[in-house]
């Protein structure tokens, strides 16, 4: 998995959960949600630095669903 930079994850406005994410976390979206980048921690689990995600339901609603890493992410489009 290629680890976005700060301005990279900027470009990016959709994406879907992956199955990962999915078996961690019951209840997620399986279509493409509203995403924003939010910052760039360190992920102790996975030891490096990370982007993170704000996401939102969808375009059209600013309901914050939560955020999360980007490796909860596959299929990001601009």
């Amino acid at each position: 998995m290629q680890i976005f930079t700060q301005d990279q994850a900027r470009l990016y406005r959709t994406a879907r959960f992956s199955d990962e994410a999915h078996a961690m976390q019951k209840g997620l979206p399986t279509v493409p949600v509203r995403i924003a980048f939010f910052c760039e921690p360190y992920n102790a689990y996975h030891r490096r630095n990370e982007c993170v995600f704000a996401c939102y339901v969808n375009e059209d609603d600013t309901t914050l669903i939560g955020t999360y890493f980007q490796n909860a992410f596959v299929d990001f489009a601009s």
